[in-house]
């Protein structure tokens, strides 16, 4: 977690003991300057702001924990044969559905090259 515009950056504790640090001086400004129910609703901000930065970073921690890490790119950017072949290896398809459907992308291939459409990333021919 930190600044991505080439500084320094930052772990989570080192923002928070930053956050703390400046939310003292504003607290003790505000109890100088404006009084102490000024002062406490201060507090009361930076204490929720703290549990709202620190509930965002972990949610996002475990949702970066769970994506499945992917070589070859996005789920998106990879061929639809591969994406078949993950899906038949997790046991979403049968034997038989599996097969229907990578027949179906063979045809599919084999009607765009008829047609003059490049299919570089889908080069493969029907087994005879």
């Amino acid at each position: 977690m930190g600044a991505d515009s080439g500084g320094r950056s930052y772990s989570l504790t080192e923002i928070f003991a930053i956050k703390f640090v400046l939310a003292d001086i504003l607290i003790i400004a505000a109890l100088l300057l404006a009084g102490p129910l000024y002062a406490l609703a201060i507090t009361l901000l930076f204490v929720v702001s703290t549990f709202l930065i620190w509930y965002l970073v972990k949610r996002d921690e475990s949702e970066s924990a769970t994506e499945p890490s992917n070589v070859d790119g996005p789920v998106s950017e990879r061929d639809p044969v591969s994406k078949l072949q993950e899906r038949y290896a997790a046991g979403e398809l049968s034997d038989e559905e599996f097969e229907t459907k990578l027949e179906r992308l063979i045809d599919a291939n084999e009607r765009a090259e008829n047609a003059g459409i490049d299919t570089e990333e889908l080069e493969f021919e029907k087994a005879s």
